[in-house]
């Protein structure tokens, strides 16, 4: 059986690229021992590239490594009509929303690193993608702002509260559905009413496990700010993080260099996953490649 995980961008950097080519990840890719599954994070991060159609030499050994790893699938974006979130919310199976094609992005980014430009078609379908990012993004910040400000009048009617006192599993128990209704009502984009996927939510919580768990995610970001002692400190990448996150619900773990908020949030929202670091997952490399030889003798 296949080990599946997803990359986190903090990984795609020229030291750990070579390090995870020479432990034989690509050769472990293609003999199916274990499974990439490309997540829209990554190609978020390199979208300036595609419609620039210039890749920096810093870019160009980790756009390599990337095109010479055998992907397995590439996941739907969570958010927007057709991302995961609205088609769970709407009653569609996972073999309809969970995954997309990705043979035209890899010829994109092959065509890009070797010196190629896009059609203006393509650079059409990468702005409308930049455009969607940024426009989560920008309203992220305001988010941000809202939940610090709720955090601290909390914080001022409950002057002893702090980590020690307060459990996630609670706390996450007493607010879900109010902030799952919020959300759906604010931020789901569908041709359906936003009652009738209100009421399907609070009847089909089961079949809706990466809203679920993104929704639990903003709580976690609450809770962990507002459990710590210190200011309460939110970053917008959080936000970014948990996304990433919730793909753990269809893979075994993730591959990240992260040692803060995402390493935490990950513990507590997928405990049966893992979270492994570079050298970690070097480490699983060799044990995989070391058994295959046994097998082989």
């Amino acid at each position: 059986m296949s080990y599946k995980f997803i990359l986190d961008t903090n990984v795609l950097r020229e030291d750990s690229v070579d390090r995870l080519k020479e432990a034989g990840l690509v050769e472990a890719c293609e003999s199916g021992r274990l499974a990439f599954y490309f997540t829209p994070v990554l190609l978020k991060e390199r979208s300036d590239f595609l419609f620039l159609g210039s890749i920096p030499e810093t870019a160009k050994k980790p756009f390599e490594f990337l095109l010479s790893l055998r992907w397995q699938r590439f996941f739907n974006d969570p958010n927007g009509i057709g991302g995961i979130y609205t088609l769970e919310l709407e009653g569609k199976l996972p073999s309809e929303y969970l995954f997309t094609s990705h043979s035209q992005i890899k010829e994109n980014l092959t065509l890009v690193l070797q010196g190629g430009e896009l059609t203006q078609e393509a650079k059409s379908e990468v702005q409308r993608d930049m455009d969607r990012w940024s426009g989560q993004r920008q309203k992220n910040p305001i988010a941000y702002r809202k939940m610090r400000e709720e955090i601290n009048e909390h914080l001022r009617k409950n002057l002893s509260l702090r980590r020690e006192g307060s459990k996630f599993l609670d706390f996450r128990a007493a607010n879900i559905e109010s902030i799952a209704i919020d959300k759906i009502k604010s931020s789901i984009n569908s041709q359906m009413p936003k009652n009738a996927l209100i009421e399907y939510w609070k009847k089909n919580r089961d079949r809706c496990p990466y809203f679920n768990k993104f929704i639990e995610g903003q709580l976690y970001q609450a809770w962990y700010a507002m459990a710590t002692p210190a200011e309460p400190k939110i970053k917008p990448n959080d936000y970014e993080d948990i996304e990433h996150l919730v793909y753990l619900n269809s893979v075994d773990g993730i591959v990240s260099n992260e040692r803060g908020f995402m390493r935490s949030a990950c513990q507590e929202l997928f405990p049966d996953k893992d979270f492994l670091s570079v050298d970690e997952f070097v480490d699983k490399i060799c044990s995989l490649v070391l058994s295959i030889t046994e097998e082989l003798r």
